[in-house]
């Protein structure tokens, strides 16, 4: 494999701020949260690379990927020829791609809404696809397959602690990236619950 330009060093901004409609619009697509989500966390890579990622055939990513690259939720990343063919790359516009910014307004909210519709989507296709893994591992230490939900009723103090390890957890996802260990994907929705209602 010879790669055509050399790479320099990284010049994308450490976290990306996902901010403008039209790009938490093309969130709202299950297959396009995935591409994001995998491209941040394995760097520049083909669109047949992707696609043996994900497991599907690469035609059914053009799209995906051309859409993403005129919203900006992803960027060319140069060339490099693999077996006498050119390929091009792809990679994530930052190492880290974040929604935070635009959940804390409500101008986006139906749209958010429907950011996280697709993103409990996938964290099904993932867990059911995490379920025939050879690697599954659902008790111990090391444990990488799991689901939770809790109601409780922190207060602020435990509410400050939880968003402290939620952060600590990301993190450790973020910037822990061992090239030879399997992809894992943790996904989390917290949100306020109404009042009971008195009686």
């Amino acid at each position: 494999m010879d790669q055509d330009a050399p790479p320099g060093p990284d010049k994308r901004p450490e976290t990306y701020w996902i901010e403008r409609p039209d790009q938490i619009a093309a969130l709202t697509s299950v297959r396009r949260q995935d591409i994001a989500d995998r491209m941040a966390a394995s760097g520049p890579m083909s669109i047949k690379e992707l696609a043996d990622q994900i497991g599907v055939q690469p035609s059914a990513l053009y799209h995906h990927i051309r859409k993403m690259v005129e919203v900006g939720l992803v960027i060319e990343a140069g060339t490099r020829t693999v077996r006498r063919r050119r390929e091009r790359l792809y990679n994530a516009p930052g190492r880290r791609m974040r929604l935070r910014r635009a959940l804390a307004g409500r101008k986006h909210q139906r749209l958010m809404e429907d950011v996280v519709a697709a993103l409990t989507r996938q964290m099904d296709r993932d867990f059911r696809t995490g379920g025939r893994s050879r690697i599954r591992q659902a008790e111990g230490e090391r444990r990488n397959y799991g689901f939770f939900r809790l109601i409780g009723r922190p207060g602020p103090a435990e509410l400050e602690r939880i968003n402290a390890c939620l952060h600590e957890i990301a993190e450790l996802l973020w910037e822990n990236q061992d090239p030879d260990a399997e992809l894992l994907c943790l996904g989390w929705v917290m949100a306020p619950l109404p009042a009971p209602r008195r009686r």
